[in-house]
């Protein structure tokens, strides 16, 4: 395929994934002050923990089958529908087992579960478990589009239950769960009623596929432990050492980093097919060394322009005492950017199924991440989770960049990579130090002439699209 070719796939995708991507992002963002207008920070701490447990639950329980339900579906040896199947098999599996569980648990004496908090974690879990698995068949046979009218209905509802129930019908708490299970549910049924997975059925799974998809995915489960473990260990040892209102707040912190990460996922949903279709360990025609790059330049300069804005975004979305939450944001921010290029560096790994080694980088970064927590947050307290989580990112990403350059030659420019990443750094420190935006400008304009030739190719791509339009 031609490298023009292979761009306009990766435009195209990266299009509709943004239209998806942006439309559920910016409206769930649009809500941060809905929840911290009407919530405590102690309700928005307990929902956090519930939310960051399924988050773990998933992965592990689902043996992490949706990666290879991507990776088979993309595979021209099986039907996608077989992987398919196997995929929604292990998941229903999963859902009956967790409600076992949750029963013997729920019945001891001793464990003290809510009841409402115990039915909402088991209604997410299958919620996420299904729309993983089924997001992932439909990018696997390009209909991308039904995915994105799924994320825009799903993000619409959410938005509208929450409002109604929150605002008017004053539900609080159960009004939240309700109208963050509904949105994913109806997503479930439109993937299911709009594709051809009711043949599912009657397709006869050949021997040998599941064994084959487990053991491509059961080293990705660790992978996704050792994320969890960076992006969610610290909210149970700060509600351990600070209390659930300081997590509250903590949880809160996260809702900025999300605009960056955001544009990063939009990218990275198009780039996990590409990575898979057109790998190339030569990089031959400079192609992934220049998606890389133009990446990493996104990421960069993105997180710099969020993080002098950041004062005045937290004073729009925090209401009363949740404010305190900016001083956490620039560490995050900073770590949100190694995070999404690391996860852009896994798809390399995954393309050539090497998903052990996935799986090491991270679970090394996790290690280093929860030393770091147990070693800031009972004297620093919440920003000594932000910083611990900072310095997790990092370390996955240097283990895996030292690790994919011996599978791949990329054609990457790494010495503005570094620039960038130092002045980040850099501009971390001045924003934790000082609360006037303007101390930030002069690195800010830093990075962006630093990373000018990718921002400048980006900016001609945009306006040749335009005209194009016209």
């Amino acid at each position: 395929m031609s490298k023009s070719k292979k761009a306009k796939d990766l435009s195209i995708n990266t299009l509709l994934f943004t239209i998806s991507n942006f439309g559920t992002k910016i409206i769930s963002f649009l809500l941060v002050p809905l929840y911290t207008y009407v919530l405590s920070t102690s309700d928005y701490g307990n929902l956090d923990l519930v939310t960051t447990t399924v988050q773990l639950l998933v992965p592990i329980m689902t043996l992490n089958i949706q990666d290879a339900v991507l990776r088979f579906c993309l595979d021209k040896e099986y039907e996608p529908l077989q992987a398919a199947k196997v995929g929604i098999k292990v998941a229903g599996i999963a859902a009956f087992i967790l409600g076992i569980g949750l029963l013997i648990v729920y019945n001891m004496p001793f464990f003290h579960l809510s009841a409402m908090y115990s039915v909402y974690l088991y209604l997410l879990f299958i919620a996420n478990a299904f729309n993983n698995i089924l997001s992932m068949y439909l990018k696997a046979v390009n209909k991308i589009k039904l995915l994105v009218v799924c994320g825009i209905l799903n993000t619409l509802l959410t938005c509208s239950l929450n409002v109604l129930l929150l605002l008017f019908v004053k539900l609080g708490v159960l009004g939240y769960l309700i109208a963050n299970i509904s949105g994913t549910t109806i997503a479930i049924i439109i993937m299911v009623l709009g594709s051809d997975l009711l043949k599912s059925g009657s397709v006869q799974v050949p021997n040998g596929l599941f064994k084959a998809m487990s053991l491509y995915s059961l080293p990705l489960v660790a992978n996704s432990v050792a994320w969890w473990l960076n992006n969610a260990s610290d909210r149970y040892i700060l509600a351990f050492f600070c209390g659930a209102a300081v997590n509250g707040i903590y949880a809160v912190a996260y809702k900025i980093p999300t605009i960056l990460s955001t544009i990063q996922s939009v990218f990275y949903s198009a780039w996990s097919i590409s990575a898979i279709t057109e790998f190339d360990e030569d990089d031959s025609d400079g192609f992934i060394g220049n998606v890389y790059m133009t990446y990493s330049c996104i990421s960069i300069v993105g997180c710099s322009a969020i993080m002098v804005l950041n004062i005045f975004i937290a004073k729009i979305l925090y209401a009363n005492d949740f404010f305190s939450a900016w001083q956490y944001v620039p560490p995050l921010l900073v770590g949100t950017v190694f995070n999404g290029i690391a996860l852009f560096e896994g798809c390399i790994f995954t393309a050539v199924k090497q998903t052990k080694q996935v799986s090491i980088t991270t679970v090394l970064g996790a290690v280093v991440n929860t030393i770091c927590n147990f070693a800031l947050i009972p004297f620093v307290g919440a920003l000594g989770a932000s910083i611990a989580t900072m310095i997790g990112y990092i370390a996955i990403w240097i283990i895996r960049t030292l690790q994919m350059q011996k599978i791949i030659r990329i054609k990457a420019d790494w010495i503005k990579q570094y620039i960038g990443f130092i002045l980040l750094l850099v501009q971390c420190a001045i924003s934790l130090c000082f609360k006037q935006f303007y101390m930030q400008i002069p690195i800010c304009i830093l990075i962006g002439f630093s990373q000018r030739q990718y921002f400048i190719k980006i900016l001609l791509m945009i306006k040749r699209k335009m005209k194009k339009e016209r």
